[in-house]
């Protein structure tokens, strides 16, 4: 995978995400919210290693949950979906081997901090301040790779994307998805998304209902 400082990976995610005028608004907001949220999850994880808070904890565990498999499901569902359309429409092996390879470190990374937050409920501190090392190593794996795939959405993949696409790819993701997402990721999309691309984030009526239960529950789980 090749590396970025985590700062700067952020940064350059969220430009080059927001560059690409193929990909729907609420896409382009998806991962500068999963980074957001990661940095949250990991910090607050630090934090509770140095002062127990039981019910911050339990509402720390759900959130983290959800978001974890908001990121689980986008990357299952390029490895299943997203990469075999682009190598059927002639992309080539090199960069779908970087991209599968890049995948493949973040699993492990996944699988890491998946097993880590499965354990937290009674834990000790130190379990604590382990996941939220474990959650920042994901974080920055995250970003470098996103950085990485934006790059190559507008380089070497270009010639095998269209508008057609995405609309394909973002079918299949709808229709994978797990239910609970349906009133939880339109509000968590519009929460980190720029004012140019509100009117573009998904299922603006559950976003206007359910904003404020999101903001509940982010405030249960990091106190802001």
């Amino acid at each position: 995978m090749r590396s970025a400082p985590p700062q700067q990976g952020v940064g350059h995610v969220q430009s080059a995400s927001r560059r690409i005028s193929l990909r729907s608004p609420h896409d382009a907001a998806r991962t500068p919210g999963e980074l957001r949220d990661l940095g949250r999850i990991a910090t607050t994880a630090t934090g509770l290693s140095r002062a127990a808070d039981p019910a911050r904890a339990a509402a720390l565990i759900d959130y983290a949950d959800r978001i974890l498999q908001i990121i689980e499901h986008h990357h299952e569902g390029e490895d299943e979906f997203f990469w075999p359309m682009l190598r059927e429409r002639g992309a080539g092996e090199d960069v779908l081997t970087l991209m599968t390879g890049e995948h493949a470190e973040l699993l492990g990374h996944l699988k890491d901090v998946r097993g880590r937050l499965v354990a937290l409920d009674g834990a000790p501190a130190t379990a604590w301040a382990e996941f939220g090392v474990a959650v920042q190593r994901l974080r920055d794996s995250l970003a470098a790779h996103c950085a990485d795939e934006e790059r190559e959405l507008t380089d070497r993949l270009a010639p095998a994307l269209e508008a057609s696409a995405w609309s394909r790819f973002e079918r299949n993701m709808l229709r994978t998805a797990p239910k609970w997402t349906l009133g939880f990721v339109p509000p968590w999309l519009d929460s980190v998304a720029e004012p140019g691309e509100r009117a573009g984030v998904p299922a603006r009526p559950v976003v206007k209902l359910l904003a404020g239960s999101l903001r509940r529950r982010q405030q249960r789980a990091f106190g802001d």
